[in-house]
């Protein structure tokens, strides 16, 4: 009889325990019913601050938050908020179709699956080129980057070379100064030497960064261009501080050697000066 009790009182030992098992697995499935589903965010924040005084004391910086679109490469064929946006940067920099997408030091941006964070993409380009990224840290100990930059960004296609890419952007910005550049400026002149043009799109290969999205790094060959997991990114003010000191006019009186480019001063405008 003793061994008859023990065996029963095991057998509802383990009864209970599934038991108990089974109303917690119950209550999790029915908990997880009733829970509204969490949206995971697709849009980016903006803050713009601005100070608002306080009394006597320090003014306090208040600020409103925009709502900015998420920056996915595949849904800038379709007319929504993310291309009036993209078009209202490129509009701001004189800049067309060369691009596709104008983004900020701080932002990121979706290519097919994968998230570029911009970032990412400037702290390995500049550790290439032996730079470092700069913070700076306050007496409090807040650590403050550096000012937002502006970055375009082109993603390469099948078909595409670094040269054609670089001439592309070339002409959009002569184009809404209103200066058009033939399709053949590029090309050598008599006696096979370099035009300007040429000269200037082969120094815009030294300060161009290519990123392979699908390996997180800086492309090594920039004329090995995989399309849709390689990236073209311009700094654009170091673009526009190139080229606003050219005049077109003497474009090929430039001279470049391989690493620097001599750009002729620019000439004062005799209108102007009579």
């Amino acid at each position: 009889m003793p061994r008859a009790l023990k065996r029963n009182r095991a057998k509802w030992f383990y009864v209970l325990i599934i038991a108990l098992f089974a109303v917690l697995g119950l209550m999790l499935w029915v908990g997880d019913r009733l829970m509204p589903e969490k949206k995971e965010s697709t849009m980016a924040t903006q803050v713009t601050p601005s100070p608002v005084q306080s009394g006597n004391g320090p003014s306090v910086v208040s600020g409103t938050i925009e709502q900015l679109p998420e920056i996915d490469f595949s849904k800038l064929e379709k007319a929504n908020e993310l291309t009036r946006m993209m078009d209202r940067r490129k509009q701001e920099l004189g800049i067309g179709k060369s691009l596709d997408m104008i983004v900020g030091s701080d932002e990121a941006f979706k290519v097919g699956r994968t998230i570029v964070y911009m970032k990412d993409i400037l702290k390995k380009s500049l550790l290439t080129k032996n730079r470092v990224v700069g913070e700076t840290i306050e007496a409090s100990g807040a650590v403050v980057p550096e000012s937002t930059s502006e970055y375009g960004i082109h993603v390469v296609r099948k078909g595409d070379n670094i040269w054609n890419i670089h001439f592309g952007i070339l002409q959009d910005y002569y184009k809404a100064r209103g200066v058009p550049i033939s399709n053949k400026a590029d090309e050598p002149r008599n006696g096979g030497l370099s035009s300007g043009i040429g000269k200037l799109l082969k120094f815009s290969e030294t300060i161009v960064t290519i990123y392979n999205i699908l390996d997180e790094d800086v492309a090594k060959d920039i004329n090995l261009l995989e399309p849709l997991s390689k990236i073209v990114v311009y700094n654009m003010t170091e673009v526009f501080s190139l080229l606003q000191e050219i005049d077109y006019d003497n474009v090929d009186r430039i001279r470049f050697d391989g690493e620097a480019i001599w750009i002729p001063a620019q000439q004062p405008d005799k209108k102007a000066m009579n």
